[in-house]
């Protein structure tokens, strides 16, 4: 990992298709989905939702901002660099935007992961962002690496076979 202790770079994306699977469909499953790895620490998710296609890409933000408060280990990463191949939601950081108008869900929601992390947005080009690359083409990570991850203990403790989730709604 490049600095472990400060900072991590970060990949979100999302898609959405009008044409879909007829059984997916039938049985409820979004039309769009929400990505977001984080290579060095050999984290790739990904999830069905549904909504506008702006909304998906600041779900796949947001979901990785909750993800990392989650299961990062505390004060491991003070900085993070998240990349996007969406020129709309990189733009939406900048001063006067609508999509983070003072007062929004949005941005009250940013201030409070603000308080945590120096959060950089940026663009990258669609063949190089590490999210939209298949699971495949990511190198496990090397023997004797230190994750920053905790473990989620209640769920290690359970064992219990749980239904397919149909995403979730934007």
């Amino acid at each position: 990992m490049r600095n472990q202790a400060s900072s991590l770079r970060c990949y979100i994306a999302s898609t959405k298709s009008d044409h879909i699977d007829p059984f997916l469909e039938r049985e409820g499953f979004g039309h769009g989905l929400v990505m977001f790895a984080a290579p060095e620490i050999g984290l790739m998710f990904r999830c069905r939702a549904e909504g506008e296609h702006i909304d998906l890409e600041f779900g796949a933000f947001f979901s990785l901002l909750k993800f990392l408060k989650t299961y990062l280990v505390k004060d491991a990463v003070s900085e993070l660099f998240v990349y996007s191949s969406n020129p709309e939601f990189v733009m939406s950081f900048r001063p006067n935007s609508r999509l983070l108008a003072k007062g929004s869900t949005r941005e009250v929601l940013l201030r409070e992961y603000l308080r945590d992390y120096r959060i950089q947005v940026g663009f990258v080009e669609p063949q190089n962002n590490r999210c939209l690359i298949s699971p495949i083409e990511y190198p496990s990570l090397p023997e004797g690496f230190k994750t920053v991850l905790k473990p989620n203990v209640r769920s290690d403790k359970r064992t219990e076979f749980k239904p397919f989730q149909r995403g979730i709604r934007l």
